[in-house]
């Protein structure tokens, strides 16, 4: 059984080789080989070792094609037992306890693999009671089909109540959250169903139960790599992610980026990587040079003036 991905927390350089880096390479943009085969080489040269994926990435071009691209990829080259792999399933309509099983076996034969290192319900179905997907959920590590489980895009109402429930019946506890966290605010839902754990309450709770949050969209969807942070309000990126707050946020990232000496789209990774809880954060990168940079990035650590300024513009930028 491969182990999950492991976290770090701020004060931590970065994860030990053994574990590797404290990032996940997503896969949801890619069904190709000739397009993911490139990418997955960087971020495998690199360093990185665990992947995002999910049994509805790339549903609407060829159900499962991304899974397969994965998988052919780790076989091709050979390391199939060495990847960490955290695996979602029971999407929106099909959120039900009965499916959740069956949506993790067609990702492992789609991915050529026996297990996950971690599964996650990739949406929450507030109509069923909690204690019936931990049931589910805790089975299959019991079984070891996953090494561990948890939630993405569930409220934190819901997760607390699913971690009381482990503890009240002696099961495996969910072991993580992915939802969406960045520096710049999501101000209106990607996709339905899609929930961000950049709240006060998140954060707090996140720190006291010192859960590990896998967040998605961890640098802002390529907010920072816009060539003016005033495209923001126009371009396609508005809809979920425009604010005057936000803008704001992305001068400061290219600010602190110039006195550093790395991308403003780095600075965005490091305020993720950087916060007083376990975090383990997925990446999107499309292009080679993007995995080098994300990796380049993911090394380096802000202070918590750094990390408040960047949030908050409060003061002058803090020397160090």
């Amino acid at each position: 059984m491969s182990s999950a991905p492991s976290p770090v927390s701020s004060g931590a350089s970065s994860a030990t080789a053994a574990e590797g880096p404290p990032v996940l390479l997503g896969t949801s943009a890619f069904g190709q080989n000739e397009r993911a085969f490139p990418v997955y080489d960087a971020y495998w040269e690199g360093g990185g070792r665990a992947f995002d994926t999910a049994w509805l990435y790339g549903h609407a071009y060829g159900p499962g094609c991304c899974e397969r691209t994965f998988g052919a990829w780790a076989v091709s080259r050979g390391v199939e037992k060495d990847v960490r792999v955290l695996a979602k399933g029971a999407h929106t309509p099909e959120c039900l306890p009965d499916r959740v099983e069956a949506q993790l076996a067609e990702s492992l034969e789609r991915m050529r693999r026996d297990d996950a290192a971690l599964y996650m319900l990739h949406r929450d179905n507030p109509e069923v009671p909690v204690g019936e997907f931990v049931t589910v959920l805790a089975q299959l590590v019991e079984r070891g089909l996953t090494g561990a489980y948890g939630m993405s895009n569930w409220s934190l109402t819901r997760v607390k109540e699913a971690v009381a429930y482990a503890r009240e019946h002696g099961l495996p506890e969910p072991a993580g959250v992915s939802n969406q966290f960045s520096l710049i605010d999501m101000v209106r839902p990607i996709y339905p169903g899609t929930v961000s754990a950049n709240t006060p309450q998140w954060r707090a709770w996140l720190a006291e139960e010192g859960m590990c949050l896998y967040p998605w969209a961890s640098q802002g969807r390529g907010a920072h790599a816009l060539a003016n942070p005033d495209e923001l309000r126009t371009g396609p990126l508005a809809e979920s992610w425009y604010s005057e707050a936000n803008t704001a946020r992305l001068r400061r990232a290219r600010e602190l980026a110039g006195r550093e000496g790395i991308s403003s789209t780095g600075i965005a990774l490091a305020w993720t990587l950087s916060q007083p809880f376990p975090v383990v954060a997925l990446i999107g990168p499309r292009q080679p040079e993007e995995v080098r940079d994300s990796l380049t990035a993911m090394t380096y650590r802000l202070t918590g003036p750094e990390r408040e300024w960047l949030e908050s513009g409060e003061g002058v930028l803090p020397g160090r």
